[in-house]
């Protein structure tokens, strides 16, 4: 948290020393819809609308009109029913992009994956939006592109780069109620020789339960220049945060346990290099190296076979070349090779019963190809193959054996059709596989089980199939549409197969098993509204329906089966509807999010259980510019969750209703205020 801190400290500084130099730039204007670009969809940017896949651009203003903190926030806001959150700000937050599990998304910041390896899925509650300039959501499988567990989706997150020529950014400050406050500092500096951008931030506030507090804090430093036809950046990110986690539930019968004292802590720390080189007319060649470290603390339970501290450090380095001989021609040919070192404490000793430090090391090596082509005016082509291959090691670090654990490799595809008919319409269809390859902590259980029975436990990559279809379009001048259906089959699903021999003493030969399918399909509608003259209105209702399904329990009395609990906690429908006005200087905003009833299954009885009611959430927000360059905002966020006491939670006195919690379990976040004061120079 130390480098985090002093990047707060220099880009705040730098910030009020430069702000009475330049003169206060004026807003950049929206772009229209037609012209935003999206940078992760495909190898080589394009325009969202000639892309075969659902891709969601979320720009920094609504990323700033939203307030959020925490990329769990944000796709709460702009995903409802996608995303789990257990609890308040930092809490543990899986998203269930187009009905798959948690361990099916991939997050990528600049091109390059964040995900943890020594955690089974993505935390997109310890993932802070720290120098983040935008946001995109690919819905559908991208493994061609982004390699395994890219079957459910991708979440991209870009950095501010180089702005305008000049000095211009930001500093802002927050305060809001349950004891939250805030600043949070940004400078982009552009000239002939290069460009700096620079900024932190720092957050607490505390979560309504006594003794339930998050704090968080993170800085950023992006530098950027021209060697001859070449741009090269170089880049250093760091950002962490620390949460109470107070609630858990344990014994038999089940009994609920609250603990303040209880914390996760967890930071993330990335730096490296990127160069883009044009070789000719029709060639350019891109590179990334970065490295990326992480530590997570996870809070100590009764169970002292619980982990309790982990760690890792990768180093990945990314190439591309394009190959564009003709307007509507593009080929890009892409290696990608990858190193993971990772220490934990869950490989267990049968001869002590204590958990035995590890550290596991992941190799991985792919190469991909990707077209696109033109094939008529306004009907592109996409296809794209990939191969990867990966193999996992594990050495006791009180023994200095080493192992290899596991290895796999996996081979995928994707191809689609986008059809520009008229400004007013567009179509698009897309068929693809995608694959997650297992990761350390999975091949190092079911060594662990080997070495208890000598049983073989091999693993195999899991392997999805889907189709998307859609249509988007404009008519009538005011209005916007869109409707999107997918189908994702997902087989050879890595499923947890207890240990049931009740041996003496104790057998660990618990392990993860390719045992089952799954199939995940949806239809979601979008329509909106916008018109008005010098004070712009307008509305946007959008309507999902979903459903998973595991395909080997489809019966009506156990087709939930406890093997792959996890889709359980999709709802199957989810509505969401928001509106805005807007003046010259001022904007209301107010956003409702339906989510239907949810299933899940109890932790200790297996049952499976369901509120049968909606979980609702309402948010408003109000922004003024009393000045030019000033901007005041006021947001109200949870309005309809009930406020509870710990005394509430222990009795399950709001178990039946639905708008107190997502997980069964964990509280759903208070309503809470907050206003923020915004100086841009």
């Amino acid at each position: 948290m130390g480098p985090s801190r002093i990047s707060f400290v220099l880009a705040a500084v730098s910030a009020l020393s430069l702000a009475g130099a330049v003169d206060p730039a004026p807003p950049t204007p929206k772009a229209p819809p037609e012209a935003t670009v999206t940078v992760s969809a495909e190898a080589a940017p394009v325009a969202v609308t000639r892309t075969p896949a659902p891709v969601f651009v979320i720009e920094a203003e609504e990323i700033q009109r939203l307030g959020v903190r925490t990329l769990a926030d944000l796709m709460t806001a702009v995903q409802p029913g996608a995303v789990m959150p257990t609890g308040d700000a930092g809490a543990q937050t899986s998203a269930f992009l187009n009905g798959t599990l948690s361990r099916n998304v991939v997050v990528l910041l600049d091109g390059v994956r964040l995900n943890d390896p020594t955690a089974l899925s993505p935390d997109l509650g310890i993932l802070s939006l720290t120098g983040i300039q935008r946001v995109e959501l690919i819905l559908g499988p991208a493994s061609v592109l982004y390699g395994s567990d890219a079957i459910g989706g991708v979440i991209a997150l870009t950095s501010y780069g180089r702005g305008a020529d000049g000095t211009h950014g930001t500093v802002g400050v927050k305060a809001g109620t349950d004891a939250l406050g805030g600043a949070s500092a940004r400078v982009q500096v552009a000239g002939g020789a290069g460009w700096l951008s620079a900024g932190g931030e720092a957050l607490r506030q505390d979560n309504g339960f006594p003794g339930d507090t998050y704090h968080q804090a993170g800085g950023f430093l992006r530098l950027g220049t021209k060697l001859g036809a070449a741009d090269l950046t170089a880049f250093y990110r760091n950002a962490g945060q620390t949460a109470s986690t107070p609630f858990s539930t344990t014994g038999w019968p089940s009994m609920r346990t609250y603990q303040p004292d209880r914390e996760t802590h967890a930071r993330q720390e990335s730096w490296g290099a990127s160069l883009r080189w044009p070789l000719g007319p029709t060639l350019v060649l891109e590179d990334t190296l970065q490295t990326l470290s992480g530590s997570t603390g996870d809070p100590v339970d009764f169970t002292p076979r619980e982990q309790t501290l982990r760690d890792f450090r990768r180093t990945e380095d990314q190439l591309t070349l394009h190959w564009t001989p003709a307007s509507g021609f593009r080929l890009s040919g892409r290696m990608e090779g990858r190193v993971d070192s990772s220490h934990a404490r869950n490989y267990y000793d049968p001869n002590t019963y204590a958990a035995t430090p590890y550290r596991g090391e992941g190799h991985d090596l792919a190469g991909a190809l990707e077209l696109r082509w033109t094939l008529a005016e306004g009907l592109d082509w996409v296809a794209g193959l990939r191969r990867d291959g990966a193999h996992r090691d594990l050495t006791r670090l009180d023994t200095g054996v080493r192992s290899r654990v596991g290895s796999a490799e996996a081979g995928t595809w994707r191809t689609g059709l986008n059809w520009t008919l008229a400004p007013a319409l567009r179509l698009y269809a897309s068929a693809g596989q995608g694959f997650r390859v297992p990761n350390t902590v999975e091949f190092t259980l079911n060594a662990q089980a080997t070495a208890q029975d000598g049983t073989a436990y091999p693993l195999l990559p899991e392997r999805s199939r889907t189709v998307q279809i859609g249509a988007t379009g404009q008519f009538g001048g005011h209005w916007e549409y869109r409707l999107e259906a997918q189908r994702t089959r997902i087989s050879d699903l890595l499923a947890y197969v207890y240990d049931t021999s009740f041996a003496f003493p104790p057998l660990f030969t618990s392990h993860y098993a390719n045992q089952g399918s799954i199939r995940a399909q949806g239809i979601e509608g979008a329509l909106g509204w916008r018109g008005g003259g010098d004070v712009a209105y307008g509305w946007d209702l959008v309507l999902r329906s979903q459903e998973t399904r595991d395909l080997d329990h489809n019966t009506d009395t156990d087709r939930f089966g406890t093997r792959n609990t996890a889709i359980l906690r999709h709802p199957f429908f989810t509505a969401a509807a928001s509106a805005f006005v807007q003046g010259a200087a001022w904007r209301a905003d107010v956003r409702l999010a339906h989510v239907g009833p949810r299933y899940d299954i109890n932790d200790t009885t297996y049952a499976v259980m369901s509120t049968g009611k909606p979980y609702r959430d309402l948010a408003l927000g109000l922004s003024w510019d009393p000045r030019h360059d000033l901007t005041l905002a006021l947001r109200g966020e949870h309005l309809l969750q009930p406020r509870q006491t710990v005394e509430d939670w222990r009795s399950g006195r709001y178990d039946t209703n639905g708008d107190a919690a997502l997980v069964d379990g964990f509280p759903a976040p208070f309503p809470r205020w907050t206003l923020a004061a915004t100086w841009r120079f």
